[in-house]
């Protein structure tokens, strides 16, 4: 997941995205588009969670559409499924990319909402099989009485609008890099834009039984023009949209293989350490740090691979690290290592014990860390 904003007061959200994609980067493939959509699905959990008070899904940059939310479902707020999504808030912390990687694994037939069926779970440590399953009841029920499909269907050229310029600004991504950085080839991308999501950003999965890994990049959309159109531009979506999908490969592998155990001491450690900057990006579990500060240099090494300037590859490293990933530099060149050595990790998750070793030398070094970043700071001052 990626904020394009932080906490500035409690509950109050900015969301502004402060990274410019640098003129100086050049794509070395022509390849296929990963063409957008406006998914029913996230449009109706983020909806669900809206009227259920969470924060995130409370932005207001889509003036016209949330004024058109609020008219069309507000006499819907005491529905059984918006109660459930407040207590699953306030007593389970549901939120954020939680609500999307339910989205994501979902299926829309016979105008019912069912989990589709899965080779692996990627739901898992998010959602309770129990919750989720009522949630799923409700939902049906809430679709049902609100004529959800009304409304969805009365919006097609909004979001007709919204894909198509989405399109333009995300042209020059480059997809193929992914199945070949990431030893994954058997994927399927779906880019998402979800209008009512606001500033957030998130990067969930989904594995359908007998078929293709399915890795998502669902975009809010923090940019509109006067008439109230959202209005994408290469500069503010495309890095975005670049660091989503980084999520669909990296984030699963923590999971996997033990990984999360040998990796839990160094991570509270180093969420401590950082705790302050992790609360400013709404990071506020140690996997998160772990995830976000991988994905976060592999998009470094997406940069260094499509020929970027120098100076672009340092700033994108500055930003990270003034963001709180202090080791975002030494992570970089971790991960070089490993472009070198393919023969021998045919495969990110092959390279992954070295990212373990990594982290844990990181968070036994981590006040010397910081202590040396302390003082570059002040010699600049």
């Amino acid at each position: 997941m990626k904020l394009t904003i932080t906490f500035l007061l409690l509950l109050t959200f900015s969301f502004t995205n402060t990274k410019a994609f640098p003129k100086q980067h050049t794509i070395l493939n022509s390849n296929k588009i990963v063409e957008s959509t406006v998914d029913r699905r996230v449009e109706l959990l983020s909806i669900v969670f809206r009227l259920a008070g969470n924060p995130e899904y409370n932005m207001n940059f889509a003036r016209q559409y949330v004024k058109d939310i609020n008219a069309y479902f507000g006499k819907y707020k005491e529905q059984p499924v918006v109660s459930f999504a407040k207590k699953l808030s306030a007593e389970k912390g549901m939120g954020f990319s939680r609500v999307m990687f339910l989205a994501a694994n979902l299926e829309f037939k016979n105008n019912q909402f069912s989990l589709i069926k899965v080779s692996k779970s990627s739901i898992a440590g998010k959602w309770e099989m129990e919750d989720a399953l009522k949630f799923i009841e409700l939902l049906n029920k809430f679709h049902k009485i609100s004529a959800f499909e009304v409304f969805f269907k009365n919006h097609q050229e909004v979001y007709k609008v919204a894909t198509s310029r989405f399109n333009q600004a995300a042209a020059t991504f480059d997809s193929d890099w992914y199945l070949a950085y990431y030893g994954d080839h058997s994927v399927v991308y779906k880019t998402v834009v979800g209008l009512a999501n606001g500033g957030a950003n998130y990067g969930p999965s989904a594995f359908p039984a007998g078929q293709k890994k399915i890795v998502y990049a669902i975009m809010g959309s923090w940019t509109y023009d006067g008439a109230g159109q959202p209005l994408f531009s290469t500069a503010d979506y495309l890095p975005t949209l670049i660091h989503e999908f980084n999520h669909s490969f990296v984030n699963h592998i923590l999971e996997e293989d033990g990984n999360e155990k040998l990796l839990e001491t160094s991570g509270e450690i180093l969420l401590d350490s950082q705790r302050i900057e992790m609360e400013r990006e709404a990071y506020e579990d140690w996997q998160t740090v772990i995830n976000e500060s991988l994905v976060r240099a592999c998009v470094v090494r997406y940069l260094i691979d499509h020929q970027s300037d120098d100076q672009v590859v340092k700033a994108e490293i500055q930003e990270q690290i003034n963001k709180g990933f202090l080791w975002t530099n030494e992570l970089v060149s971790l991960l070089g290592e490993y472009e070198s050595s393919r023969a021998q990790y045919p495969a990110f998750k092959s390279f992954y014990p070295k990212i373990i070793t990594f982290f844990n030398q990181t968070a036994e070094n981590i006040k010397e860390i910081k202590a040396s970043h302390t003082t570059k700071k002040l010699h600049k001052n």
